[in-house]
């Protein structure tokens, strides 16, 4: 893995509708969602937005196809080293005379040893560009984490975006089919008010009001379509509609 970005970051339509239309700014998403992204939160459990977004890096690497990872050419201190640190982490995890924020806390010093001791052998850049204006700066916790997994962040950036849209959020919930999604929890944490990103001018605009009766009337209106993918592409069909007509309007 050189330092160099393979892929260029791309917003799909399907992330960027469902940022924009509930009022969550693209970018500031992204970088919400990379910032609370916690290397130490793999050995920890709780409802935090941490231990969400830390579970949706988690889903990601399942997802990208990647080459076997290398194997990094430690020497033997730097692999004792290794162990002790991440014995150390663990033991951590375990120690309850600890709260679990404080677990994170003392857990995120010691990725940040190893982080160090990696980055001796795999370059990547902590900054990546969405375009000249607008850049995300990654954490040491997420850097590790694509090293170990042979993936560049360009690409685990690119397949979190692919994972929510408006239809398939929408017909799981109407049906009760829903999945384990964390990155759509995250996102759903924002809409509710979480990392004070909303835009709250947007929200109380006449276009918001009418997304939101929209929304409300789904169910009732195709209630007797009772097949997932049927239902998700009724309603690629009706966002595009509702798009459409809304762009008349403005």
């Amino acid at each position: 893995m050189r330092d160099t970005q393979p892929v260029p970051l791309v917003v799909p339509r399907n992330f960027r509708l469902i940022c924009e239309l509930f009022g969550v700014p693209v970018a500031a998403f992204i970088q919400l969602f990379l910032d609370h992204y916690s290397f130490m939160d793999l050995h920890l459990k709780d409802n935090s937005s941490y231990n969400l977004a830390t579970r949706g890096i988690s889903f990601v690497n399942h997802l990208v196809k990647t080459e076997k990872t290398p194997s990094l050419m430690l020497d033997k201190s730097e692999r004792d080293l290794g162990v002790k640190l991440t014995q150390r982490q663990v033991k951590i995890a375990v120690n309850r005379n600890y709260s679990i924020a404080e677990r994170r806390n003392k857990g995120r010093v010691i990725t940040g040893q190893l982080y160090d001791l990696f980055a001796k052998k795999v370059m990547l850049k902590d900054t990546l560009y969405l375009d000249e204006n607008t850049c995300f700066k990654l954490s040491k916790d997420l850097l590790l984490t694509c090293i170990l997994n042979n993936i560049h962040p360009a690409r685990c950036i690119n397949t979190l975006m692919e994972q929510v849209s408006i239809p398939n959020y929408l017909a799981t919930m109407h049906l009760d089919r829903g999945t384990y999604n964390p990155i759509l929890g995250f996102i759903l944490r924002v809409q509710d008010g979480y990392g004070n990103i909303i835009d709250w001018e947007y929200r109380h605009t006449a276009a918001f009001q009418q997304f939101i009766m929209e929304l409300q009337e789904l169910n009732k209106r195709y209630f007797f379509y009772r097949s997932l993918d049927r239902r998700i592409a009724i309603y690629h069909t009706w966002l595009d509609d509702f798009l459409e007509n809304r762009n008349k309007d403005l």
